[in-house]
């Protein structure tokens, strides 16, 4: 099994305090696909991940793919494999509470009403047999729009959803999800994945976009810094059962560090960060800027 994760800044601080030393900590074999490709986006990760599962993968490995800045791992590789192998379909996604960032359109287009607590398809951590990945991802080289009526008739009338929302991995999967429900699984009880993200309605919701304003001009002094900071302590007091941890907002990753730095991690996710010296942090790092189509 290997972890595999798109950076494009090896020193990004979450990367380098919580996502590798996890890994170190639970001997999860960490790989970084490094990008040091001007004007990346998120978008980009499918080509990257592409390549590297054409090129670098066996067929039969088991893939778990991680964001890099806002992540860790809590559990390991024997806990990971024994709980993927209860879901029937071979690639399982993590899911929220949120649908990002088509908002009511990802509500509109499903077939059936809701699973709770985490309906919707989150793409930061996914698991998944290399050849079964690399399958679904040359299948749909672009978000595959044209098969939902209703994102058909949107663009009829100059509402392309590829053009507002390609940028986003998460809706290239969310769309690919849909229509492969026998192959892709939605995590919707945060067995293997959990995020610990706030809902987020819509892309363009303005409260949203306001809080992050907010918190890109006043930082840690900002009301949306504060709020979320302490939803997460409340929300930490209860170790999680799941083997990955995401942060799925600005404000949640900045206080995830701050509360590393301040000796305020619980126990259960210190555990799995601080005993490793920074020499001991190992991941396998390949370039791949030659992956990523122009």
């Amino acid at each position: 099994m290997k972890i595999v994760t798109i950076a494009s800044d090896l020193e990004q601080p979450f990367l380098q305090r919580l996502l590798i030393p996890s890994c170190s900590t639970l001997g999860l074999d960490l790989v970084i696909l490094h990008s040091t490709r001007d004007g990346f986006r998120h978008s980009d990760k499918r080509s990257i991940i592409t390549g590297y599962l054409a090129q670098h993968a066996e067929a039969d490995e088991l893939i778990v793919f991680t964001d890099a800045y806002d992540t860790l791992f809590v559990r390991g590789e024997q806990h990971i494999t024994e709980l993927y192998q209860t879901f029937a379909q071979p690639v399982v996604f993590s899911a929220e509470v949120g649908s990002w960032p088509l908002g009511a359109l990802g509500f509109a287009i499903l077939d059936t009403p809701p699973t709770h607590p985490y309906p919707f398809l989150n793409s930061g951590g996914y698991i998944g047999p290399a050849d079964v990945l690399l399958d679904l991802l040359t299948k749909y080289p672009q978000p595959p729009n044209d098969r939902f009526e209703l994102l058909r008739k949107l663009r009829e009338f100059g509402y392309d959803t590829n053009d507002r929302y390609a940028f986003s991995d998460q809706y290239y999967w969310t769309l690919v999800q849909l229509l492969e429900g026998g192959t892709v699984a939605l995590d919707h009880t945060a067995a293997l994945f959990e995020n610990l993200g706030p809902p987020v309605p819509d892309v363009w919701d303005l409260q949203i976009l306001l809080g992050h304003y907010e918190f890109y001009t006043q930082d840690r002094k900002s009301a949306s810094y504060r709020q979320e900071r302490a939803r997460l302590e409340q929300l930490l007091t209860s170790p999680s059962q799941a083997a990955h941890i995401h942060f799925s907002n600005p404000m949640g990753k900045a206080a995830a560090l701050d509360l590393l730095d301040e000796g305020k991690l619980p126990d259960w996710l210190r555990e799995v960060t601080e005993p490793i010296a920074a020499d001991a942090r190992t991941a396998t790092v390949i370039a791949v800027d030659q992956l990523v189509d122009n």
